[in-house]
């Protein structure tokens, strides 16, 4: 077998390459359930998103101080900072103004709305696997810029 010249190589690689870099799509999951948060990595994980969860809204606002999401996921009633200030506070901020937020809560859409009417999509609890996965797919896609 004849080795290949470092050209042929570079070559050969740029055509297994897609034309255009893929990344994973990262989402935010910040709920204080446990379950919650399983429940939304599965149905978001096996789509190929990548999942971070975080259990409260401090936890969610420091890590958006330190890392870039596609899209946020709040739940309201946490203890604590609940969904609806890490929201506002997330729409303040230059940095993160632009990420998609979706409130997924066992709340009504109406007591939301009350509180904070700045979201992108409602998610009532429970949310069938596949709908949660379908409306965060459509989140991203239509994803907002600053």
């Amino acid at each position: 077998m004849a080795p290949c010249s470092p050209a042929s190589l570079v070559a050969n690689l740029a055509r297994m390459r897609p034309a255009t870099p893929t990344r994973c799509l990262r989402i935010l999951a910040v709920d204080d359930s446990p379950l919650a948060q399983m429940l939304v990595a599965a149905a978001l994980e096996e789509r190929g998103f990548s999942v971070q969860s975080v259990e409260s809204g401090l936890a969610a606002l420091e890590a958006s101080r330190h890392e870039e999401f596609d899209a946020v996921i709040l739940d309201v009633d946490m203890p604590g900072l609940d969904g609806l200030a890490v929201g506002r506070a997330l729409r303040s901020d230059p940095k993160t103004r632009g990420w998609p937020i979706a409130m997924h809560t066992s709340r009504s859409e109406h007591d939301v709305r009350s509180g904070f009417r700045d979201y992108d999509v409602f998610l009532p609890k429970p949310c069938e696997h596949r709908a949660l996965g379908d409306a965060i797919e459509r989140l991203v896609q239509g994803k907002r810029f600053a």
